[in-house]
């Protein structure tokens, strides 16, 4: 996360953060919809994206909204950029990255595509956020639901 902290432009620098072992997850407001980079070993690969995890109805407006912009988004970020609903009625843009040893090179791999990822789909998502959504989480409640969890590490 530091690499993708230290590529980003200054405005998008200031993400929070929760990591476990398996998988890491930044936002810049609103902890439902944060970018995730999560190893899924069973299947070979690695899933990063950004996720949409609020209730149905935000998930499928913004899921509608970046659908829209679907051409454009592949354009910036390639064909391997899928957009779609998934579990729970969750949505996602997202991409399955190989496995591979996770050695420095390939790490720094990871960090420059989420910084991808970030730079081109945040302005869209703030863009198209629906005016009923709150942005950053009430004070007093928990900034994402996975970091209460003991395993959670959660960062600034």
């Amino acid at each position: 996360m530091d690499t993708t902290r230290t590529e980003l432009l200054a405005e998008h620098s200031s993400f929070r953060s929760t990591t476990y072992s398996y998988m890491a997850q930044m936002w810049f407001g609103n902890p439902q919809l944060h970018y995730e980079v999560w190893i899924r070993s069973r299947i070979g690969v690695i899933e990063l994206g950004l996720h949409f995890e609020a209730d149905p109805l935000t998930n499928a407006r913004l899921l509608a909204a970046f659908k829209a912009r679907e051409r454009a988004i592949r354009d910036e970020l390639g064909n391997d950029a899928r957009i779609e609903i998934w579990d729970k009625g969750w949505a996602r843009i997202w991409e399955p990255v190989p496995l591979d040893t996770l050695d420095d090179e390939f790490l720094e791999r990871l960090a420059s595509r989420m910084t991808a990822y970030i730079t081109v789909l945040e302005p869209i998502l703030l863009d198209e956020l629906p005016s009923d959504v709150a942005w950053s989480e009430p004070r007093g409640r928990p900034a994402h639901r996975a970091a209460t969890g003991a395993r959670a590490k959660q960062r600034p």
